[in-house]
C-alpha cells in the first residue's frame, strides 16, 4: 500500500474495485486527478439524447449506483471530493457553465492536457464536452476514439464506454499493482540508511554534520580500499599454490560498509570525535 500523493502522473493503482491512473497530483490542496485506466461499463451519454452533462443519464450513474459500488468495494466516501467540471462546448459556446460533481468523465481540453497519461484501449469513450449548445444539434457530444482522435456522436449511442474521473484525497493509501514483485531492495536500503543517518545527525549540533559526514565518506573508502588489497592478495596466494577458491574477505560499498547499521555507527562516532553531542 502507497499514499496516494507519493505517486507520480500515469502510475497506475486500484482502489475501490476499479484500476485508476494519476494524471496529477495538487499537494497544495491534497488532492489527485485520477481517471479509470479502462472503462468500467458502457452505456449511452444521455438515454433522452442531450449533450448536456448536467442533464445526463451517465451522470446519474457515476454519481450513484457506480460510486456506489465503490464504496462497498472498501473505498472510503470522504475520499471523493467534490470538484467543478468546465462545459463550455467544443465550438466555444458556455450556455451549459459548470457542474460540481464527485465523480466527472473527460472535457475535451483536459484530454489534450493529459492524453500522455491516459492509456489507450480499443473502443470508444465518451468525454462531456458538447460539440455546440445550439439546440438544433444538441444531441451531439466530444468523444476519444481508439484511435485517439476526439469525434462527435449522438448522445443515446448505448455503446461507448465510460471512463469515471475524480479527484480523490492524496492522502488515502492505494493498492499499487505488482509492488512486491517491483520493489527495489537497492532503493529501500539507500531511504532506509538514509532516516537512520538523519535521526542521528540530528541528535547533534548541525556545525559538525559536515566534517562528520565527511569523515564517514573517508572511512568508507578505506574500508573498501583495504578490502580490495586483501582480496588481491588472497587471490596471488591461490594462485600461486594452485588453490582455488572464493575470497574469504569482500567489503564492498554495496556490502556490509554500506548497510544502514554500520554507517550510522560511523556517522554516531565521527560526530562524537567531531564536536560531541548537543546537550
Amino acid at each position: 500500500m502507497k499514499k496516494l500523493a507519493t505517486l507520480k502522473p500515469g502510475a497506475f493503482f486500484c482502489y475501490g474495485g476499479v484500476q485508476w491512473v494519476t494524471l496529477e497530483n495538487d499537494k497544495e490542496n491534497g488532492a489527485a486527478l485520477v481517471i479509470s485506466a479502462a472503462p468500467v461499463f458502457n452505456a449511452a451519454f444521455d438515454d433522452d439524447n442531450k449533450n448536456d452533462w448536467r442533464e445526463s443519464s451517465v451522470r446519474v450513474e457515476l454519481n450513484g449506483p457506480f460510486l456506489d459500488r465503490l464504496i462497498q468495494a472498501g473505498a472510503d466516501p470522504a475520499a471523493f471530493l467534490e470538484w467543478e467540471s468546465d462545459l463550455t462546448a467544443d465550438d466555444g459556446m458556455t450556455d451549459y457553465g459548470t457542474a460540481t460533481d464527485k465523480i466527472a468523465l473527460l472535457s475535451d481540453g483536459l484530454y489534450r492536457k493529459f492524453r500522455q497519461f491516459i492509456p489507450a484501449v480499443d473502443e470508444w469513450c465518451w468525454t462531456l464536452t458538447p460539440w455546440t449548445c445550439k439546440p438544433e444539434y444538441a444531441a451531439f457530444v466530444r468523444n476519444v476514439s481508439s484511435s485517439g482522435s476526439l469525434n462527435n456522436n449522438y448522445a443515446y449511442s448505448g455503446h461507448w464506454g465510460v471512463r469515471p474521473l475524480c479527484y480523490l484525497n492524496s492522502e488515502i493509501l492505494v493498492s499499487v499493482p505488482y509492488e512486491e514483485e517491483c520493489a527495489d531492495p537497492h532503493a529501500d536500503a539507500v531511504e532506509e540508511a538514509h532516516s537512520a543517518i538523519m535521526y542521528v545527525l540530528e541528535q547533534y549540533p548541525t556545525d559538525v554534520w559536515g566534517d562528520a559526514i565527511a569523515a564517514v565518506v573517508a572511512s568508507l573508502f578505506r574500508a573498501n580500499q583495504d578490502a580490495e588489497e586483501i582480496a588481491q592478495e588472497e587471490a596471488a596466494a591461490r594462485a600461486l599454490n594452485g588453490t582455488p577458491g572464493k575470497n574469504s574477505v569482500k567489503i564492498t560499498i554495496e556490502g556490509q560498509a554500506a548497510s544502514a547499521a554500520t554507517i550510522v555507527a560511523m556517522v554516531a562516532d565521527m560526530i562524537e570525535n567531531n564536536g560531541g553531542k548537543e546537550e
